[in-house]
């Protein structure tokens, strides 16, 4: 692990306890990526961002980088279309509770509101 995500890593102090992948895509702001933990901790020389207040439908994986994909394809193409949820306003979150790239532990977290 580099020097950066140790010192990132080091500042997790809150719930979900793991390193976070958090897609920001909306309208409001060009997409981002960042590379994050939830801290209370002050912020050095980090970028902060604030994950809003949301409904999560939290799906848990294990695998490869890849399965994470295909987790995450099947959230989109499966399981939203049939599950009586739409697409809340705010990030995608990947929670990495183990981070081993050949054999990763996993939540995606998908922002939801009921179907109206």
């Amino acid at each position: 692990m580099n020097e950066t995500l140790q010192r990132l890593a080091g500042m997790m102090d809150m719930p979900p306890m793991g390193v976070l992948g958090v897609s920001v895509c909306n309208d409001k702001e060009a997409w981002r990526y960042y590379i994050a933990v939830p801290t209370s901790k002050e912020k050095t020389d980090f970028e902060e961002y604030t994950v809003p207040a949301a409904t999560w439908a939290v799906f848990p994986g294990e695998g490869t980088n890849q399965s994470i994909q295909e987790l995450e394809r099947r959230i989109v193409t499966e399981w939203l279309p049939t599950s009586g949820y739409e697409y809340g306003d705010a990030p995608d979150v990947e929670v990495y509770l183990n981070p081993d790239p050949q054999n990763a532990k996993y939540e995606v977290w998908i922002p939801v509101v009921k179907k109206q």
